[in-house]
């Protein structure tokens, strides 16, 4: 008598010599090496306030103030913000009654939570006079971190800050839209404030030294939650001028975010007008919010965008999750993430005639593990078994009284995990190095409701949110790492 064990692996080994196999396994085809770099990610945050009401908490509780958020910023390659506290001693001078000017010390606070850029292009940046420009110039270099839009003369208002990370070169420039700043001019001190000339020539000659161009653009419509009327058409110009994402902060309050058609350039731009607050001191209905945007980019442009939430009701910033993705997905880079640019699926899909545990619905092959060795993720059926004495409910069955399944087989044929249930049936699978992207469908019908992917951890699969509505599941190299990726294409914007 056969026994179960060489049943299993007769047939896995046909499926790997079967012609009507889709692929060959991972490990026999292994994804070509990388060109170039991998993709990094950049963060992004709104903007941050360090006087007023919140200097006291900043001088009582400097550790509390961005403990709650440090991993998320500190996880990231580069990370950015837009101060818009005059980091200065002296005294309010602006016409304006909103003295929101700053100890130049609390710039270590921002270094200190991760991040490596800070912007000052805004309409407060001089409220101190124009020496209060270059105090914060100072004592953000002083802290560790690169200014931008800001400086001594125009030439370094509008000089970019380029920063290469993972051999990715990226150019930040950071302009002020509401032109109520103090503008630098030729001799003197003070921000770049919205000029279309002045602001093409800057994307042109930053595109020249460097691959990615993110521009930082304040102002707009304060407290406005729908697309702005004011920083929209400049965030379209700068789209058209070649900048890669256009990273918008002033209104106080988030407004959605965008991704604009290829431009000349062929790239297409990701657009946010208005990340609200990161840390303010304001009342308003929503500006004691704001979100961070995560960009994945490599040297082609922008790849991905995830979206995270942030609060600080307490003046203390926290960290409340990254969004499910609203379009197609893509698990990479330690999470879900919305891909903005089309990705070739690689098949890892087998015809895998037999299974002893059931029927077979759908297979794929991939190096789960990463031990260079393909194993088999198997989507099944089989009749419900007597489990008398689980308190656990049963799981539902079709209408032949069969319960859906989902296993990982190594190549040998030994079943290194079978599930008992998933939280959905599994209709399709699609097996990715380290991960895979499931479809979800009803028992008795094949039509795929939603989808989810998962990470493997040896004894399981830890999901990620589900995607409601349909979707294609497959693989591909994101990041370009040589590893593939679970992805979820064919998603319609605007699905929760």
């Amino acid at each position: 008598m056969v026994d179960r064990r060489t049943r299993l692996t007769f047939w896995l080994v046909a499926a790997l010599l079967c012609g009507s196999c889709a692929v060959a396994p991972a490990g026999d085809t292994a994804a070509p090496p990388p060109i170039g770099p991998t993709a990094v990610t950049v963060l992004l945050a709104g903007d941050a306030m360090l006087g007023r009401n919140v200097a006291p908490v900043a001088a009582a509780d400097p550790d509390g103030l961005f403990v709650d958020v440090r991993r998320e910023i500190r996880q990231a390659d580069i990370a950015a913000v837009n101060v818009e506290s005059p980091l200065t001693d002296r005294p309010h001078t602006s016409p304006n009654p909103y003295a929101l000017e700053a100890n130049p010390q609390r710039a270590t606070l921002l270094a200190a939570a991760g991040f490596d850029v800070a912007g000052i292009a805004n309409n407060h940046a001089g409220d101190a006079g124009p020496l209060s420009v270059v105090d914060s110039v100072g004592a953000i270099g002083d802290a560790g971190m690169r200014v931008v839009g800001g400086g001594i003369n125009l030439t370094g208002a509008w000089a970019p800050v380029i920063v290469e990370t993972g051999g990715v070169k990226i150019a930040f420039l950071a302009i002020d839209g509401s032109r109520q700043g103090l503008a630098a001019t030729a001799s003197g001190p003070g921000v770049a404030s919205w000029d279309p000339d002045r602001a093409r020539s800057a994307i042109v000659a930053a595109r020249s030294v460097a691959d990615v161009v993110i521009v930082g653009l304040h102002g707009g419509v304060e407290y406005r939650t729908r697309p702005d009327p004011l920083l929209g058409p400049i965030a379209d110009e700068l789209a058209a001028m070649g900048a890669d994402v256009v990273w918008g902060h002033g209104p106080h309050v988030e407004q959605p975010i965008s991704v604009t058609d290829p431009n000349s350039f062929g790239r297409p731009t990701l657009i946010g007008t208005s990340l609200g607050n990161f840390l303010f001191d304001q009342r308003r209905p929503g500006t004691d919010s704001g979100i961070l945007l995560a960009v994945l980019v490599d040297r082609s442009g922008v790849v991905a965008h995830r979206v995270g939430d942030v609060d600080h009701h307490d003046l203390r910033v926290h960290f409340n999750g990254w969004r499910p993705p609203d379009g197609d997905a893509a698990l990479v880079a330690g999470g879900l993430w919305n891909l903005d640019r089309p990705v070739a699926l690689v098949d890892t899909s087998i015809d895998l005639p037999s299974f002893s545990e059931g029927t077979v619905v759908n297979a794929g092959t991939s190096d789960l593990d990463g031990d260079g060795i393909s194993e088999f993720l198997v989507s099944y059926r089989h009749p419900l078994r007597d489990k008398s004495g689980d308190p656990a409910p049963p799981p539902p069955t079709d209408a032949s009284g069969l319960s859906a399944h989902l296993g990982v087989i190594a190549a040998d044929g030994s079943p290194i995990w079978l599930s008992r249930r998933p939280p959905h049936p599994v209709g399709y699978v699609a097996a990715c190095d380290g991960g895979a992207a499931f479809a979800y469908t009803a028992l008795d019908d094949d039509t795929v409701i939603s989808t989810g992917v998962g990470v493997w951890s040896g004894f399981g699969f830890v999901l990620e949110s589900d995607l409601s509505g349909p979707g294609t599941i497959g693989c591909a190299d994101v990041d370009g790492d040589g590893h593939l990726d679970p992805v979820i294409v064919g998603r319609s914007a605007g699905e929760p």
